[in-house]
């Protein structure tokens, strides 16, 4: 699957120690605002995850898109580039953002089911999924967390 990412998901999956998981599946981009929003920023605060995040991109895990806008919100950017480019979805739980993907009908999925996706194509096992999954827990809401383990629980 191409995703397009969020700085959100992006740095949640990168916290979780999730990240190559994801990229071993998914193809993950994500527009040159959110590596300045995730990696430059980040590294001006001292982010431990945006040195992880900059050398996934480094190693190709990553890829950045070029906006083609002037959008200084990686929002605006990734509803543009998922208008332009042939991505199957959005990588976010930001609530503000999933409204909107909603209200433009642009597919989403939450960082939760991403590790369930990886369940169901046999990419990891139960036991790892459950691992992952409890790693994530901390950084997703309560309700994304038991939806998973519930669509988890149901799979045995």
């Amino acid at each position: 699957m191409k995703l397009l990412m969020d700085a959100d998901c992006l740095i949640k999956l990168t916290k979780a120690g999730l990240k190559d998981f994801v990229g071993n599946r998914d193809t993950i981009f994500i527009p040159d605002v959110v590596q300045k929003e995730v990696v430059d920023a980040g590294k001006e605060k001292g982010c431990p995850d945006a040195f992880v995040v900059e050398k996934n991109i480094k190693a190709n895990i990553i890829t950045i898109v070029k906006s083609y806008s002037d959008h200084t919100k990686g929002d605006d950017a990734l509803i543009a580039l998922f208008r332009k480019k042939d991505y199957n979805a959005v990588a976010t739980d930001d609530a503000k953002l999933t409204r909107l993907l909603r209200i433009k009908g642009i597919p989403f999925i939450l960082p939760g089911l991403i590790i369930y996706h990886l369940l169901q194509d046999n990419m990891i096992n139960r036991k790892t999924a459950l691992w992952a999954l409890k790693l994530l827990a901390e950084f997703i809401s309560e309700d994304e967390h038991s939806t998973v383990r519930l669509l988890m629980e149901k799979t045995k």
